[in-house]
């Protein structure tokens, strides 16, 4: 499969699949609660449950160590970690969006947990198979198609529940997160030869010894991934001050913005390569500055014109962000531990994403919305700083063929068929 085919036909619905239950939970959830009366610091609870994404490195190696030989190494957890979270959402229809909740949340914390090990199998597809040259290209769609889930996971899936309740909502997210089996089934995978068996398997402490890989994911990755996410995450319950209906909101955030980022990951992604990582990261958390300001005259002035702008403004330059680092991210990821290295590294940005973002709603529902947004002005201007000081560009070398790589041994683990 060449690189184009294995874009478009697995990477897209996969990576669309893994932001339905995200865009579901930290959109349609947030904006079910809000608007029945929820408080500020018990929906920052909800991103607890990011939490999951956040820590799938502990699990990461099993993924790059286990594997069926017969029906593809990372393809076996793939053909059934996908069926297992749709038949997980359908399970959550008989239970009530507010007295039922916890239980709600339980069982969106296993289909996260599957997820993210879906995740890990499909970056490793994607690091053994996609060149250096085209990495900025494979990420920005691996954004934009995470767009496309949130989309429906946030956007569509609360204008069904809006328009006709709870079953066909999340009916609606169960059949979507179904689709992509067809993809993974007619997916075939080069075969993964170990060429030297008694090759000792890489640590992660190697991963991190490489020249700049420290720095890059312990202090610029958590600078960069703290002011936008926690001005992403207010907007909504804003929104909802503001009076703007579930409905709306979901079309807005996740059905204007989520195109809007969509279109901007694809075309940050490929600029990447031709600005540089260094000058891509630098342009794209000036933009994400301007975004977070973009915020402020909503909380103040109100109106739908400034409504649009930041939602237009923060969906290009979020989408525009996380594609320059999952672009690095790779660049440090070595094809016989694919895996395991690209999802220690954007574990980091989850954690602090995640965590960020729920710290700043509670710090919005004490201080007030302005006062949170100034802090993500700062926290988004100092991760600009720190990449102009610290950040070191390295060279990427092309990588080998998939067949000639070495891999892990193919001991496998029982998978459906």
């Amino acid at each position: 499969m060449d690189d184009k085919r294995a874009i478009w036909g697995l990477f897209v619905p996969l990576y669309m699949s893994q932001f339905l239950a995200i865009g579901f939970l930290f959109t349609a959830l947030t904006a079910i609660s809000r608007d029945r009366g929820g408080q500020l610091e018990d929906i920052g609870a909800i991103y607890v449950l990011g939490m999951v994404w956040a820590v799938k490195f502990l699990w990461a190696p099993l993924v790059d160590r286990y594997g069926s030989a017969t029906r593809g190494h990372y393809r076996s957890w793939l053909l059934w970690t996908q069926p297992m979270m749709a038949v997980i959402l359908l399970g959550i229809i008989p239970f009530d969006v507010v007295d039922d909740i916890w239980v709600i949340l339980g069982m969106l914390a296993l289909v996260a947990i599957l997820s993210a090990t879906q995740d890990v199998a499909t970056d490793a597809i994607a690091v053994r198979s996609i060149s250096g040259r085209n990495r900025g290209g494979i990420n920005g769609v691996q954004i934009g198609a995470g767009f496309v889930g949130d989309i429906i996971g946030g956007g569509l899936v609360l204008v069904v529940y809006d328009q006709w309740g709870w079953t066909p909502a999340i009916l609606t997210l169960a059949v979507c997160t179904a689709l992509p089996i067809l993809s993974v089934r007619r997916y075939r995978e080069p075969a993964l030869v170990r060429v030297d068996a008694t090759a000792p398997r890489p640590s992660m402490r190697s991963l991190f010894r490489q020249r700049g890989a420290a720095r890059w994911a312990f202090v610029l990755t958590p600078l960069m991934a703290l002011g936008m996410p926690g001005a992403y995450g207010l907007l909504v319950p804003i929104m909802i001050d503001a009076g703007v209906s579930v409905g709306s909101v979901g079309l807005l955030t996740n059905g204007f913005g989520g195109a809007i980022g969509c279109g901007a990951a694809i075309v940050a992604g490929m600029l990447i390569h031709r600005l540089g990582r260094k000058r891509a990261l630098v342009l794209y958390g000036l933009g994400q500055v301007v975004a977070i300001a973009s915020v402020l005259p909503v909380v103040w002035a109100g109106g739908m014109a400034w409504v649009l702008t930041a939602i237009v403004l923060l969906n290009i330059f979020n989408t525009a962000g996380y594609a320059a680092m999952y672009t690095i991210n790779m660049d440090y990821a070595r094809p016989n531990s694919a895996g395991s290295d690209f999802t220690v590294q954007t574990s980091i940005s989850y954690a602090v994403r995640f965590a960020g973002a729920g710290v700043i709603l509670g710090l919005a529902g004490s201080m007030g919305y302005a006062w949170a947004l100034f802090i993500c002005l700062g926290l988004a201007a100092l991760g600009v700083l720190a990449t102009v000081l610290l950040f070191v560009e390295r060279t990427v070398t092309p990588e080998p063929a998939a067949g000639d790589e070495v891999a892990p041994p193919s001991s496998t683990v029982p998978q459906p068929a």
